[in-house]
C-alpha cells in the first residue's frame, strides 16, 4: 500500500508518466556509429538478387537460364523448383489464436507457380549486387497467366477463381464473436448510426529495408545469419527446420534495426532463399531489398471494409 497517499502519478518517484526519458544508445545512433546489417561485410561475399513474377497468378512454363549463366562473376542461379530440393518440406503460415485458420502450403520461391505479383522465382548470387542484378535480366520465363482474386467482395463467390484449391475456397477464418442481445439494444435505442468504413491497403516504410547476411560453415556446419529482425529465435527455428540445419547450430544476429513498424516480425522466401545459397556455396550471401522491392513484397496490411452500427 502506498505510504502516502495524497502523491498523485507525476509525484511518486517510479513513476515515467509525464517524465523525459533519455533513450539507450540514442547518442551513438545520432553520431552515426549504429552497426546495421548491411554494414557488415565478410571475406568472399556474395550478393542475391531475385526475379520476381510479374503477374498476381500465373503457371510457370519454362526458365531459361542459360545466357545469365554465362555472366562473369555470377556464382549460382537457383530456381524454385532446385531450392526446394534444399527444403524439409513446405511451410504453413497459419496462426494459433484463430481456431480454423487455413494457408497453403509455400516454399521460398515460387516452383511451378507464382501466386503473388513479386513472388521470387529465380535467384542470381554474384560478387556484386550490380552483376547479379544484371544477369537477372537476362533470365527469361514463360508464364501463363492465371484467373486473379483480388476483391475481398467478391472472392468467395461461386464464379470466383479459387487461389488454392487444396483449399476449398478463399477465406483464410472466420471469427465470430456473439455477446449480449444487440438487435434488442438497436431496437430500443433513440439514435442508430450505420457507416461502413474503408481502410487503404498499406506497408510500413522503414529507413532501413529488409536485410539478411547468411555465413554457413561446411567444415562443422554452423550458420550463423545477421538479419535486421525483431524476432530472431523465430528466425532461427523456422530457418533451421526448413533448411534441414540443427537448430543448435543455428546462430542468429540482430544488431541494430533501423526501423521495422512490424513488418520484421514474419518470414520471408528469399531471406530463406538466401541463407540456402550461403549452404550451397559454402560462403557468406548477402541480400538487401531496395526500395522497390520493399514495396512490392513487404507484408501488406490492412485493406479493410468494416461496417458498423452504434
Amino acid at each position: 500500500m502506498d505510504k502516502n497517499p495524497s502523491l498523485n502519478l507525476l509525484d511518486r518517484p517510479n513513476s515515467y508518466i509525464g517524465r523525459s526519458l533519455s533513450r539507450e544508445g540514442a547518442k551513438r545512433a545520432v553520431a552515426g556509429r549504429g552497426r546495421y546489417t548491411d554494414d557488415i561485410s565478410l571475406p568472399r561475399m556474395l550478393h542475391a538478387a531475385f526475379v520476381r513474377s510479374p503477374y498476381a497468378h500465373a503457371k510457370i512454363l519454362a526458365v531459361n537460364i542459360d545466357e545469365a549463366r554465362q555472366q562473369p562473376e555470377v556464382a549460382l542461379i537457383m530456381t524454385g523448383k532446385e531450392l526446394r530440393e534444399m527444403c524439409t518440406g513446405p511451410w504453413i503460415g497459419t496462426l494459433t489464436s484463430f481456431e480454423g485458420m487455413k494457408s497453403a502450403p509455400q516454399y521460398p520461391m515460387a516452383v511451378e507457380r507464382a501466386c503473388w505479383q513479386g513472388e521470387p522465382v529465380v535467384m542470381i548470387v554474384a560478387s556484386t549486387r550490380a552483376v547479379a542484378e544484371d544477369a537477372a535480366e537476362l533470365v527469361v520465363i514463360d508464364y501463363e497467366e492465371l484467373p486473379v482474386t483480388a476483391d475481398k467482395e467478391t472472392a468467395l463467390d461461386a464464379e470466383s477463381s479459387v487461389i488454392h484449391p487444396e483449399l476449398g475456397d478463399n477465406l483464410a477464418f472466420r471469427k465470430t464473436i456473439d455477446c449480449g442481445d444487440v438487435e434488442k439494444a438497436v431496437a430500443e435505442a433513440d439514435v442508430v448510426i450505420e457507416e461502413t468504413f474503408e481502410f487503404g491497403r498499406h506497408t510500413a516504410v522503414s529507413l532501413e529495408t529488409r536485410a539478411l547476411l547468411a555465413d554457413y560453415e561446411p567444415t562443422d556446419g554452423h550458420l550463423t545469419i545477421y538479419t535486421s529482425s525483431q524476432v530472431p529465435h523465430m528466425i532461427q527455428a523456422v530457418f533451421a527446420r526448413t533448411l534441414g540445419v540443427a537448430e543448435h547450430k543455428v546462430r542468429i544476429i540482430a544488431p541494430d534495426i533501423g526501423g521495422s513498424f512490424g513488418l520484421k516480425i514474419h518470414t520471408y522466401g528469399d531471406e530463406v532463399a538466401t541463407t540456402a545459397a550461403s549452404i550451397k556455396l559454402g560462403r557468406p550471401v548477402k541480400f538487401i531489398a531496395d526500395r522497390l522491392e520493399s514495396f512490392l513484397t513487404d507484408i501488406h496490411a490492412r485493406e479493410n471494409r468494416v461496417w458498423g452500427r452504434i
